[in-house]
C-alpha cells in the first residue's frame, strides 16, 4: 500500500511538472513570436475623430515608413483615423510646383468639403505651407508638426496658438564625436550635402562645430552646386585621413531628385574613407554608421499630442516646442571589422547591421524553451513509467477485488432502483414500473401524495427528526399498499406516488379516505409527536393517456389541492391543465415584457367632488400587446414573487411621466401608485424612489402611495420605518380598497394615512335609498379624524350628486373617465 501511494504521488508530481513545463513553453513561445513584431499597432478602437496628415514628401522617401508606423500605432489605438496628402517637394519644390499643389489641395479640401478636426504636418515644407494658408484652409484647427529641420521656422510656428510640434533633432554632433573617437588620427572632416532645407541645416551645424574642434580641417561637398562628375572627382581625391559625413543630399545640379539608394551608391563607391551618416538608411550599402533621430518615436509623440487634444480636450496652445527625440546609433558590423572597431568602443545600445550571429545569440531565447520542453518530456516519461509500475500492482489488486465487486452488484442494483432512506421504489423506478406494467385498457388510478408543511418539520426539529418521521410515514404507506395490492414509491422529498389497480378512485373512495386517515394519526420520532395532513392528486385511466402522463396529471391535481388550501383531494380535470398553461403563458408574457419594454401605464383621473376639476391620477399598469388584464396577471405576479420588480418598474414609469409632462410645460397633478403588502420586503425602495425623484427633478408631492389594509395590520417595525420614510419625503399615503377587509376606522387614528379610498363594493351596496346614511356617516367619520376621502367606482350622475351632497372630497370612476393614456389624461377636463 505504501509503494502504491508513493508511485501515485510520483506519477502525479511528474505529470504536474510536465504540464507546467509544457504550458510554460507555450507561453514563452507565444511571447517570443509576439516580441518579434517590431512595429506593433495597438488594437484599434471605435473611430471618433478624423484628421489630415500633410506629408512634405512621397511614400518612397526613406523616413515615411517609420513615420506611418508611429502614426498608425498611436492614432488607431485612440480612435482616430487619418487621410494622407503628399506634397512631394523632393521632386516638385519650385514656387510654381508649390502653387500648383495649393490649387490642387484647395480644390480637394474646400470644394469637396472635406472635414478634418486637426492636422499633422510632416517636415518643413508641410509646416510652411500650413502656416501660409492657415486662415484660408486650416482656420482654428490644431496642428502638430514633426521632422522639421529649420529651427527658425519651428520657433515661428510655436508662436501660433494653434500650432505646436517637434523639432527634428540632428544627431550630427554626436555622430561626429563618435567618428573622431573611433579615428583619432583622421583630422579632416568633410560633409556631403545638398541645398535643401535639411541639407543646409546639416551643413550649418557642421561648420558651427569648427571653432570647438580647431585642430580639425572642415570642408564640404555641395552636390547641388556640382555636376555628378565633379562630385565623383571630389570624392575620389579625399585623403585617407578624412572622415566623410553623408548628410541630406538627394538633389543634383540639374534639378533631379535621387533616391537614398542612388545617393548612397554614388558616395560609397567613390571613396576609400569611412562614411558616417546622421540619418537612417545606408548602413546596408556601405555607410559605416552614425546616430540618427528615431523617426518612429517622434511621429508617435506627435500623434499622442493630437490624441490628447481631441480625446482629452487639451489646449494645444499650452504645448511648447519639443526639442528632444531619442536617437538610434547604428553601425555596419563588417565595415567595423575592416576598420578595426570593436563593440566596446560604441554605446551599449548600438544596433549592428550585418553582425554574424553566434549559436548562443541565435538561439539564446530558445534554449530555455528547449530545456523546459525537455524537462516536460522527461517528466511525462517518468510519469508514464510510474503509472505502468502502479498499473501492474493495480491489476493484482483488481483481481482480488473482483469477488467484492460481484457481491456488491446486487446491492447497487437495489440502490439504483430504491430510495436509500425509505427503501421504497425511487422516482425513476416507479415511473418505469408504471410504463412497463400498465396497458391502455387497464383500469387504474395514480395517486400523488404530498405532505403538507413538512418543510416546517425540518426547520423546527432538524433534518434528523424529519427523516425519522418520513420513515414512519413511508412504513405506514408501505403497509397499507401491501395490504391493498397497491404499489408505492418515493417521487420526491416529501412526495409519494401510489398505484391502485382495478378501479378509478375519487374523493369518496374508501381507499382514498383510508390514506387520508393515515395522516390524522400522530407520527413520532424520539420525543417529538406531530400531526400532519396531505394534499392528494388523483389521475384515472381513460384508455388513452399514457401512465407517464397520468403521473404528471396526478401532480397537477395535487398542486391544485395545495393551492385550494391543502389537506384536500382533487381528481385531475382538463381545466386544471388549462389553468397551468394559462399561468405559464402569463409568466412568459410577463418576463418577455420585462425584457422588451412591454409594460405601459394608464391614468384614471381623480376629480374634485366640489369643483369637478382634475386633482390627480391613479397609475394602472397594463401589458402591451397582450390579452391578459391586471385582474389576471397581478395575482400570478404576486404568487411568483415578482411584485417588487414590477413595483419598481411602475414607480420609474410614473416619475418619468411626471418629468415628461413638466418638460412639455403641462400643469401636473399627483399620481398615486399601488404599493403591495409584498413590497414591504423591498428594503431599498425608499432610496430607489429618492434617487428617481432627484434624477428626474420631480417634487415628491406629486407622487402618492396607495396601500392596502393588510399592510397596516402587519404593524411591523419595517412598516413603521417605511411610513416614516414616506412622511419625511412629503409623500402622501392613501388607504386603498377600504371596506373590503378588516375595515376598522380605529387604526386610521394612529397610522399616517392622508386619504381613505372607499371601495366600489360599498358604494354599490349602500349608496341607495334606506342605506345611504351609512356612506354619509363613513365620510363624516373620516373627516372627523382629519383625513380626506376618495370614492371609487362612481359610474352614474346620481351617485356623484349624492356623494357631492355628502361632502365627499374626491371622485374616481367611469362616470367622469375611464383610465386614459398619458397624452389624454394630462389634457382631460370634465365637460
Amino acid at each position: 500500500m505504501k509503494k502504491r501511494k508513493l508511485l501515485t504521488i510520483a506519477r502525479g508530481l511528474f505529470f504536474l511538472i510536465g504540464i507546467v513545463c509544457f504550458f510554460t513553453t507555450l507561453v514563452m513561445l507565444a511571447y517570443e513570436i509576439y516580441e518579434k513584431d517590431t512595429f506593433r499597432i495597438n488594437k484599434p478602437r471605435e473611430t471618433n475623430h478624423k484628421i489630415l496628415f500633410l506629408c512634405s514628401y512621397e511614400p518612397m522617401f526613406y523616413t515615411y515608413r517609420y513615420q506611418m508606423a508611429g502614426l498608425e500605432n498611436e492614432l488607431y489605438s485612440n480612435g482616430i483615423e487619418f487621410d494622407v496628402i503628399y506634397m512631394d517637394t523632393k521632386n516638385f519644390r519650385s514656387d510654381e510646383d508649390i502653387n500648383e499643389f495649393y490649387k490642387f489641395f484647395k480644390n480637394r479640401y474646400k470644394e469637396n468639403k472635406l472635414q478634418y478636426e486637426a492636422v499633422l504636418l510632416g517636415d518643413d515644407d508641410a509646416l510652411a505651407f500650413a502656416m501660409k494658408h492657415q486662415d484660408e484652409l486650416f482656420s482654428k484647427l490644431p496642428m502638430v508638426f514633426f521632422g522639421v529641420n529649420d529651427l527658425g521656422l519651428a520657433y515661428k510656428a510655436e508662436e501660433n496658438p494653434y500650432i505646436t510640434g517637434f523639432y527634428e533633432l540632428n544627431y550630427l554632433h554626436q555622430t561626429m564625436i563618435t567618428a573622431m573617437d573611433l579615428f583619432p588620427d583622421s583630422k579632416k572632416l568633410v560633409a556631403v550635402h545638398d541645398e535643401s532645407p535639411a541639407g543646409m541645416a546639416d551643413v550649418e551645424q557642421f561648420y558651427a562645430m569648427e571653432r570647438q574642434y580647431n585642430d580639425y580641417t572642415f570642408d564640404d561637398i555641395d552636390v547641388e552646386a556640382l555636376t555628378e562628375r565633379e562630385v565623383v572627382e571630389n570624392l575620389r581625391v579625399l585623403s585617407p585621413d578624412t572622415l566623410l559625413f553623408y548628410m541630406t543630399c538627394y538633389n543634383d545640379k540639374n534639378g533631379n531628385v535621387h533616391s537614398i539608394y542612388d545617393s548612397t551608391s554614388l558616395i560609397v563607391n567613390n571613396v576609400n574613407v569611412p562614411v558616417f551618416r546622421n540619418y537612417a538608411e545606408g548602413r546596408d550599402a556601405g555607410v559605416l554608421g552614425g546616430t540618427y533621430m528615431d523617426f518612429y518615436e517622434q511621429s508617435k509623440q506627435a500623434a499622442h499630442t493630437i490624441s490628447e487634444v481631441l480625446n482629452d480636450g487639451a489646449d494645444i496652445s499650452t504645448y511648447s516646442l519639443s526639442m528632444y527625440t531619442p536617437g538610434i546609433t547604428e553601425f555596419n558590423y563588417p565595415l567595423m571589422k575592416r576598420y578595426g572597431i570593436t563593440e566596446k568602443q560604441l554605446p551599449e545600445d548600438t544596433v549592428y547591421f550585418g553582425k554574424p550571429v553566434t549559436f548562443y545569440e541565435l538561439y539564446k531565447n530558445m534554449l530555455p524553451i528547449v530545456f523546459i520542453m525537455a524537462t516536460s518530456l522527461l517528466s511525462f516519461i517518468l510519469a508514464a513509467l510510474s503509472a505502468f509500475i502502479n498499473e501492474k500492482d493495480q491489476v493484482k489488486i483488481l483481481r482480488r477485488s473482483k469477488e467484492q465487486i460481484v457481491s456488491s452488484q446486487n446491492k447497487l442494483m437495489y440502490l439504483a432502483n430504491h430510495d436509500e432512506l425509505l427503501g421504497l421504489l425511487n422516482r425513476g423506478s416507479i415511473v418505469r414500473f408504471l410504463n412497463n406494467n400498465l396497458k391502455s385498457d387497464d383500469i387504474y388510478s395514480v395517486l400523488m401524495i404530498d405532505i403538507d408543511g413538512f418543510k416546517d418539520i425540518n426547520e423546527n426539529y432538524g433534518h434528523q427528526i424529519g427523516d425519522k418521521i418520513l420513515v414512519n410515514i413511508s412504513n405506514a404507506l408501505k403497509r397499507y399498499a401491501l395490504a391493498n395490492n397497491m404499489v408505492v414509491g418515493r417521487y420526491g422529498g416529501d412526495e409519494f406516488l401510489m398505484l391502485y389497480r382495478g378501479k378509478n378512485l375519487d374523493q369518496t373512495s374508501a381507499a382514498v379516505k383510508n390514506i387520508v386517515t393515515l395522516f390524522t394519526q400522530p407520527f413520532n420520532a424520539d420525543t417529538v409527536n406531530v400531526i400532519l395532513s396531505a394534499s392528494i392528486g388523483i389521475s384515472n385511466s381513460d384508455g388513452e393517456t399514457t401512465p407517464e402522463q397520468h403521473v404528471i396529471n396526478a401532480e397537477i391535481a395535487m398542486y391544485e389541492a395545495k393551492v385550494r388550501g391543502k389537506n384536500m383531494v382533487f381528481v385531475y380535470a382538463e381545466d386544471m391543465k388549462n389553468k397551468l398553461i394559462l399561468e405559464s403563458n402569463i409568466k412568459t408574457a410577463f418576463l418577455s415584457a420585462f425584457d422588451s419594454d412591454g409594460f405601459y401605464l394608464m391614468y384614471q383621473p381623480k376629480i374634485s367632488a366640489s369643483t369637478k376639476e382634475v386633482i390627480g391620477y391613479e397609475a394602472l399598469v397594463r401589458l402591451k400587446d397582450s390579452p391578459y388584464g391586471p385582474a389576471v396577471f397581478i395575482p400570478i405576479i404576486e404568487k411568483s414573487g415578482w411584485t417588487i420588480k414590477l413595483g419598481r418598474l411602475i414607480t420609474k414609469l410614473v416619475v418619468e411621466q411626471l418629468h415628461q409632462w413638466t418638460e412639455q410645460g403641462k400643469t401636473i397633478h399627483p399620481i398615486s401608485l399601488n404599493f403591495s403588502s409584498r413590497q414591504i420586503h423591498d428594503q431599498g425602495y425608499c432610496d430607489y424612489l429618492k434617487k428617481l425623484l432627484l434624477q428626474y427633478k420631480v417634487d415628491p408631492k406629486y407622487v402618492q402611495i396607495e396601500i392596502t389594509e393588510s399592510l397596516l395590520l402587519e404593524e411591523s417595525s419595517r412598516t413603521s420605518e417605511l411610513f416614516k420614510c414616506f412622511q419625511n419625503m412629503n409623500i402622501k399615503l392613501l388607504l386603498d380598497d377600504f371596506g373590503t377587509g378588516y375595515s376598522s376606522l380605529a387604526y386610521l387614528t394612529y397610522v399616517p394615512v392622508d386619504d381613505v379610498k372607499l371601495d366600489k363594493s360599498l358604494v354599490d351596496t349602500y349608496l341607495m335609498d334606506g342605506k345611504e346614511d351609512f356612506i354619509r356617516d363613513v365620510i363624516l367619520l373620516v373627516h372627523d379624524i382629519g383625513k380626506t376621502i376618495t370614492i371609487e367606482g362612481v359610474e352614474y350622475e346620481w351617485q356623484y350628486l349624492k356623494l357631492a351632497e355628502f361632502n365627499a372630497d374626491t371622485i374616481q370612476g367611469y362616470y367622469f373617465s375611464k383610465p386614459l393614456c398619458a397624452d389624454e389624461a394630462i389634457d382631460f377636463k370634465v365637460n
